[in-house]
């Protein structure tokens, strides 16, 4: 029996860009401070002191430019238990938490916990 999917999986990417700044005299070190995708820098930025001190020569630094920055991360699936409660599918077994019911990460219903392990003799909580 299959659990109901109510929200599919999916890979979600975050962007972001960065104003980068090199020292001049060493190379990979410096000041990346956020900003918009025209290099604007928040005038709320906690380094507000640095970046003034970059952009008005005080530093000694090199205006790399602006840094587009993607990552992205798998938001699992949710389905809803035939207890009508909502079960996260992100592991290997997802337990709903009001009935104790184990899903597999595809929302499959698993086999009573008493019986896994019966083919190799283990307890069930060396399969968990």
């Amino acid at each position: 029996m299959m659990l109901k999917i109510i929200r599919n999986r999916e890979r979600i990417t975050n962007v972001r860009y960065v104003l980068s700044f090199e020292w001049s005299d060493t190379p990979g070190c410096g000041f990346n401070f956020d900003c918009d995708e025209k290099g604007n820098v928040s005038t709320t930025t906690a380094n507000q002191s640095n970046y003034q001190k970059c952009i008005s020569g005080e530093y000694d630094v090199i205006n790399e430019g602006i840094e587009k920055r993607e990552s992205s991360y798998m938001s699992p699936a949710i389905g809803k238990c035939i207890c009508g409660e909502e079960v996260i599918l992100d592991s290997f077994t997802n337990t709903c938490d009001r009935c104790e019911r184990d899903y597999s990460m595809q929302g499959g219903l698993c086999s009573p916990r008493e019986q896994w392990g019966e083919e190799t003799g283990e307890h069930w909580s060396e399969c968990y």
